[in-house]
């Protein structure tokens, strides 16, 4: 079991991703309170206030949004709940963790899940990463058969995300 999903991507890798990838503003072009660089490869497409894509392999599921108020955020947390459910991706209560890391030079907190999708077992993590008055809120899963292979590629996706001017 790993410690933390996001803890060991963001030591794992600290460099530049590649300049195939899409910058995305968070949570929108108009409001833009952080920007995150998602690889080209995995189809980036906007969500509600944010962004989402998947690993070419299908292994890994990110998306990440911006939220502006407690009651904004309750509703994304409750709305992450329901994604997850929506993509079959089933929590293992019991194996719930909390652990605090770096995320592009922020402060993050992390709930960490063990659980299981359609190809078996998977880690899942959700992260909240305070930026200026507003929140990000980043959840991703991976098969933890394809844990490693991804390593690189997702931690310079988490350590791109950068806050506006």
């Amino acid at each position: 079991m790993i410690k933390s999903l996001f803890t060991v991507l963001v030591l794992a890798t600290l460099g530049a991703i590649s300049a195939d990838a899409k910058t995305v503003k968070l949570p929108n072009d108009d409001f833009a309170i952080a920007t995150i660089d998602i690889p080209n490869s995995w189809n980036p497409e906007e969500i509600t206030n944010g962004v989402a894509g998947e690993s070419a392999d299908k292994a890994v599921y990110l998306a990440v949004v911006a939220v502006g108020s407690e009651k904004g955020m309750n509703a994304d947390i409750d709305d992450t709940f329901a994604m997850l459910k929506a993509h079959n991706v089933v929590l293992d209560e019991s194996t719930k963790k909390e652990n605090k890391f770096k995320a592009g030079g922020f402060d993050a907190t992390e709930l960490l899940f063990q659980g299981k999708d359609d190809d078996g077992p998977a880690g899942v993590s959700i992260v909240f990463i305070p930026i200026k008055d507003k929140m990000i809120i980043m959840t991703y899963w991976v098969t933890t058969a394809k844990e490693k292979e991804h390593l690189e590629e997702v931690g310079k996706i988490v350590n791109s995300l950068k806050a506006t001017s």
